[in-house]
């Protein structure tokens, strides 16, 4: 199920941009159609940060939310992995309705502040699940609430391997369990501790045009 944590930044985060593929989600150095939430190059004011004099501190936002994707097929039934590839794993009905809960959740969250200018900017894995959420999360947000979105590569889910043999992974998982669970690595896939490398570097490399009053990432 979709859940969220609000924390306050304490290292700076890695802003790239990523190629957006057919997701209506667009990327913000592509042009957003006029229906999209998402505000195109133009009235993207991270641009007015390249001119800033040397020195000068990038704005940071006021928080850091992390949100978990809504339930998905995986989720129900671990069967899926079997035969449909991690990265195109959807989500169910009931997970589109809790993104949007999330979604409305999270807005109330930045509205008590009390800043009426305020912004959120979202960082997203590209895992289908998780460009799912994002969509049914952002459904609060007007196009103008809604500083930039990013894909990130490094924000998706543990790899525990390619399609995911039933009885073998009950093999790994019991190895593991022997092993530790930090750094045991599954075959042709990721230790928690491969994980915890790519996620930190992603948090402490220095984004030069971080901004946002909120700060969004989604991961799988």
């Amino acid at each position: 199920m979709a859940t969220l944590f609000s924390t306050l930044p304490s290292s700076p985060i890695q802003h790239r941009k990523i190629p957006c593929n057919s997701c209506p989600i667009k990327c913000c150095h592509e042009k957003a159609n006029h229906n999209s939430p998402i505000i195109d190059e133009n009235g993207f004011p991270e641009k007015n940060l390249l001119s800033n004099p040397r020195g000068s501190k990038p704005p940071r936002p006021r928080r850091i939310i992390l949100v978990r994707h809504g339930q998905s097929q995986g989720n129900v039934d671990e069967c899926v992995y079997t035969r449909v590839a991690d990265p195109k794993v959807m989500l169910t009905q009931q997970g589109i309705s809790e993104a949007e809960e999330c979604g409305e959740e999270i807005r109330r969250m930045v509205e008590k502040d009390g800043n009426s200018d305020w912004k959120v900017y979202f960082y997203v894995s590209p895992y289908k699940r998780s460009l799912e959420t994002l969509r049914n999360l952002a459904k609060p947000f007007e196009r103008s609430r809604i500083a930039g979105v990013r894909e990130e590569p490094r924000l998706r889910e543990q790899d525990f391997g390619n399609f995911q043999d039933q009885e073998q992974m009950k093999i790994q998982k019991a190895a593991r369990k022997l092993y530790g669970r930090f750094f045991y690595r599954f075959p042709n896939g990721e230790s928690a501790a491969d994980v915890y490398d790519r996620i930190t570097a992603t948090w402490r490399a220095k984004p030069r045009h971080e901004f946002g009053d909120s700060f969004t990432w989604s991961h799988t």
